[in-house]
């Protein structure tokens, strides 16, 4: 790591986050397109008995897809927060306490807001 962390850097960080991040949707997207909850449905496979279908783990793991796509769409909304920081003077301040962030915090995870101590500290959850 370096000595410094610039905000060229710290916004190249942000830009990789993003393209992780979108690119994590498209797979589960696709993913979730591909499951198609009537073919698995129909299947003739474990009766009730037998401890369920092979629809109800498709529609199990549809549900599990889409609640991630959420999740990482949320998450895009605070890379755009943390790319909106990073063009004021502030980007290295905690935004609870005003104290900073740290340049080996922001390496490790670019779109916070909040120093270590302060994601630490139970009351504030």
């Amino acid at each position: 790591m370096s000595d410094s962390l610039t905000v060229a850097k710290h916004r190249k960080n942000l830009q990789q986050l993003r393209a992780e991040t979108e690119a994590a949707i498209a797979v589960m997207q696709a993913t979730y397109d591909e499951l198609d909850p009537e073919e698995a449905a129909s299947d003739v496979g474990a009766g009730e008995d037998e401890g369920g279908s092979e629809g109800d783990l498709t529609r199990f793991e549809r549900d599990r897809l889409r609640t991630r796509i959420v999740e990482e769409g949320l998450f895009l909304e605070v890379i755009d927060a943390a790319e909106e920081r990073a063009k004021g003077k502030s980007w290295k301040t905690c935004a609870r306490c005003g104290k900073p962030i740290g340049d080996a915090r922001l390496e490790a995870l670019p779109a916070t807001d909040v120093c270590v101590v302060c994601k630490a500290d139970r009351s504030n959850w």
